[in-house]
């Protein structure tokens, strides 16, 4: 508190009117700083305090950073295009301890395209269905999968196209935005309209046609559990569309290739078999927390079926509330109809007293609020306006939200209504959005206090195929410490779509998962012998500091992973204080209160040493510091 008070003092109430010392000036411009530093973490809201144990895990962490960021800096990975480092993000020493880390929830996924593709093509190839399993080549790039019994003109049956044993390698290149970008989408980075002209399509390509039979969408859902829990997701929500519905093959059925639809239009044979799978799942994995779906529209949707949809989707909510989220409105927001355009169908639903959670994409452009990219003469409105009217409206969260970063005001609504953006920074990039991941708005706003959630959006069909890789270019490229990660992994839990009483069953269930981590990693960087580690020590910042209170210290060098699992001891004179690894080039510590010294009348100058292995060893340097009475 003595430090605090004296801080907000130095801070807002120094008189510059008077003379004093170089060494004044650095002493109260430490106090400064410290306390900037500690006013903008309380800012955010978030509890950054960790244990013992955390520490330890934070600090290696904050090496493996260090160590990854040495080794790339030169073409630093989340400011380069994803596709062209998958490999090298999959086989690093970070990706492998994230991928262990227990991420909470992703709240953002649209549900045919999480799954692999690959996957997906080993789970169709070694069914039945193989026989049935037809590709259409009218786009050279981009071959649309389907299942027929007598196919239309230009489709070809896969099992005879191809002389290969698995015809996988042929058709998986055709299915992947990573692999079909041209050109012109790659020399192209910030052109959302370019990257949504390739990537459309591939919605299409292996979606709702093969993932809607009956026999393959339990199938999917399973393997996008197990994959989601391989890499430490423990609860999903995806959004599925509003005319879902499964479909068996019929050879009655010519006029429709075959094909015969035996749900109702509410797709709820579909939902109860999902439902089915996620509880069996979570029977074999109690670990695993649920599962919860948003059902959506698409954007360019007529006024009339808008309003058919959200009757459908009220009448699910009603009836299967435990699986059932809310509603959404995809596809890309920058030529679809705005939120304004459809609220006489919201405020109907309002009039009537129905009531249902949205959770809309919203704000995902780059472009300025005063430009419309409308293509409807009649709604031209900006994509950015779209952040006033789903605050209006209640949502829940915002999908994306790139364009909140020109709305500072809207940010503290956000902040104080708890509505949380649903950052996906790896879709970011690849649509043209963001162009370096260290410029990405989300960090801005997690910092501010927005509450952020990280999902993944379309990893299949984007070609990278998990959940890791986002957490991954958050991680490098925001600035982000095992604090942040765990506020992050507890905001998809908190921010979910699940009932109070399924969320504290989550948090146990991703409490237990925390634990284990933190326990695994702690014996994981405890095992690193760092004693061949040379640290140097540059400089302390403040150089001098009051015998009666203690002064935080700075201290800056190089090669400090030596503390990593170890007690840091900061020697002034010969009295010690402990000490906190921040990254391989700072440590924090506090010069000892000093009572012996308080009765000598002068400064007394102590020379200044560190030791990063318990007190073991000290690295002394030709640094001093000096306690005094007074600053003048």
């Amino acid at each position: 508190m003595t430090y605090l008070c004296l801080g907000l003092y130095l801070l807002f109430g120094f008189v510059h009117g008077h003379s004093h010392t170089t060494a004044f000036y650095e002493y109260t411009h430490s106090l400064k700083r410290n306390l900037l530093l500690e006013l903008e973490k309380e800012f955010a809201g978030w509890d950054t305090q960790l244990s013992e144990d955390e520490e330890i895990v934070n600090s290696y962490l904050a090496y493996l950073k260090w160590r990854e960021f040495q080794s790339t800096k030169a073409s630093f990975i989340p400011s380069r295009p994803i596709q062209e480092y998958l490999a090298e993000i999959q086989s690093s020493k970070v990706y492998e301890v994230l991928k262990k880390f227990p991420k909470g929830g992703s709240l953002h996924l649209h549900h045919n395209h999480v799954v692999s593709k690959s996957i997906l093509l080993d789970i169709i190839l070694s069914s039945s269905l193989y026989d049935n399993l037809y590709f259409k080549t009218s786009d050279p790039n981009r071959w649309k999968l389907d299942f027929f019994i007598n196919p239309p003109i230009g489709w070809s049956k896969v099992k005879e196209s191809f002389t290969d044993d698995s015809p996988k390698n042929f058709l998986l290149p055709h299915l992947l935005f990573t692999s079909v970008m041209d050109d012109k989408a790659i020399h192209n980075p910030t052109d959302s309209s370019i990257r949504w002209q390739q990537m459309t399509p591939l919605f299409d390509r292996a979606g709702a046609s093969l993932v809607d039979h009956a026999n393959i969408t339990s199938k999917h859902m399973e393997a996008m559990l197990k994959g989601a829990l391989d890499e430490n997701v423990q609860y999903l929500e995806t959004k599925t569309s509003a005319g879902r519905k499964l479909y068996v093959l019929d050879p009655s059925q010519t006029e429709t290739n075959g094909k015969r639809f035996i749900d109702d239009d509410n797709g709820e044979m579909e939902l109860k078999a999902v439902d089915s799978v996620v509880k069996d799942f979570i029977i074999k994995h109690p670990e695993f927390i649920g599962y919860k779906r948003v059902i959506y529209s698409y954007r360019g949707a007529s006024k009339v079926n808008i309003t058919k949809d959200l009757y459908k989707v009220i009448n699910l909510y009603e009836k299967y509330p435990h699986i059932i989220a809310g509603y959404d409105l995809v596809a890309e927001e920058d030529l679809g109809h705005s939120l304004l355009f459809f609220q006489d169908d919201f405020n109907t639903l309002l009039a009537a007293h129905d009531k249902l959670p949205y959770f809309f994409h919203t704000g995902e452009t780059n472009w300025p609020d005063d430009l419309s990219t409308s293509v409807y003469p009649e709604d031209p409105i900006s994509t950015a306006a779209n952040l006033y009217d789903a605050i209006i409206l209640g949502a829940k969260r915002i999908g994306h939200g790139i364009a909140l970063a020109n709305h500072p005001y809207l940010m503290e609504v956000l902040k104080r209504k708890k509505i949380a953006i649903e950052a996906n920074p790896v879709s970011n990039m690849m649509l043209g959005y963001v162009q370096d991941q260290r410029h990405h708005p989300a960090i801005t706003y997690f910092r501010y206090g927005v509450p952020v959630v990280i999902s993944a959006d379309d990893p299949a069909t984007f070609g990278y195929d998990s959940f890791t890789i986002d957490w991954y270019e958050a991680f490098m490229g925001w600035g982000l410490d095992l604090a942040d990660l765990r506020q992050l992994a507890i905001n998809s839990l908190q921010y979910s779509a699940m009932s109070l009483d399924e969320k504290r069953n989550a948090y146990a269930k991703w409490s237990a998962a925390w634990k284990k981590f933190i326990q695994e990693t702690k014996k994981e960087a405890c095992g690193i012998d760092f004693r061949d580690t040379k640290p140097f020590i540059g400089s302390i910042f403040p150089k001098e500091g009051y015998i009666s209170i203690g002064t935080k210290v700075q201290v800056f060098g190089q090669n400090f992973e030596r503390s990593v699992c170890q007690t840091v001891l900061c020697k002034f004179g010969d009295k010690t204080s402990k000490g906190r690894y921040v990254s391989n080039n700072l440590i924090t510590c506090h010069s000892p209160g000093n009572a012996r010294l308080q009765k000598s009348r002068g400064p007394r100058v102590v020379p200044f040493s560190i030791s990063f292995d318990n007190g073991n060893t000290f690295f002394s340097s030709n640094l001093t510091f000096s306690f005094v009475h007074n600053m003048k």
